[in-house]
């Protein structure tokens, strides 16, 4: 049986240095952010991800909370997984902030979540002399993620999930995919006994792009298991592509 852990998994955290600030800065973060998505893709697929748009200090390049854009909030989702029609069917929709632009896409792919954040960051600065308008955190909340060989034979039609909140087993479908199988979620059952998504991933942009990686589920972060191999794996193309690991290799020795 697969363990969630309680208050979140263990977490990877990558950064990646953003040039001087200036004009274009937070359009560059974005192309950042999208790099690092796409290097994760083998292993978690976003099905929903929830923005923070802020102003950007074009001096500093941290988000300054005294000035917000009209706005603030935009959720992009996988408009197939919208609708939950029973216990174990997808439901991701569920914004975290207080009236959010909310987009329905007919698939949620690293350069979908690219426009959509440009289009996000389009919205007028108020104080355009001083700040821009920018990303300053991205959560991803609903997902998609690889169950690697041998964990998941093709006879296999569920993960057996322990909750870690309540006392309670849920069931959570596989998914099969050009013959390699996947889990997603949070599904309706999840949801209402409050289980995490199998990875999540936090993005932040507070005067550098970070990209944080929860393994929730104990199939990606037990010693020696194939789907924590996958992990460490993914996580080797972010550092080859000049990100850094910055926390979480007391845990992930592999990449100390």
């Amino acid at each position: 049986m697969v363990r969630e852990h309680k208050d979140g998994g263990p977490v990877l955290t990558f950064a990646e240095p953003l040039p001087g600030p200036g004009l274009g800065s937070a359009v560059v973060a974005g192309e950042r952010l999208v790099d690092g998505v796409r290097c994760l893709w083998p292993l978690v697929r976003p099905l929903s991800a929830e923005a923070v748009i802020g102003c950007l200090d074009r001096e500093t390049g941290y988000p300054d909370i005294g000035v917000k854009p009209q706005r603030p909030h935009w959720f992009v989702h996988d408009g197939a997984a919208a609708r939950p029609t029973g216990q174990q069917a997808l439901d991701v929709v569920d914004p975290w902030h207080v009236d959010p632009v909310v987009e329905p896409v007919p698939e949620l792919s690293a350069e979908v979540v690219g426009t959509w954040l440009e289009r996000a960051q389009v919205q007028a600065s108020p104080a355009p002399e001083t700040h821009d308008t920018g990303w300053t955190d991205l959560w991803f909340n609903a997902t998609r993620a690889l169950v690697p060989r041998p964990y998941a034979p093709e006879a296999t039609a569920h993960v057996a999930l322990d909750v870690a909140e309540v006392r309670w087993v849920a069931n959570v479908p596989l998914q099969w995919r050009e013959g390699t199988a996947w889990v997603a979620g949070p599904t309706r059952e999840m949801r209402q006994v409050g289980a995490r998504a199998p990875i999540t991933l936090h993005a932040s942009n507070h005067g550098q792009v970070e990209l944080a990686v929860s393994a929730n589920w104990s199939l990606w972060s037990e010693d020696g298991s194939p789907g924590r191999t996958a992990l460490v794996d993914v996580a080797r193309s972010l550092v080859a592509d000049g990100w850094s690991v910055t926390h979480g290799t007391e845990f992930f020795h592999e990449l100390a």
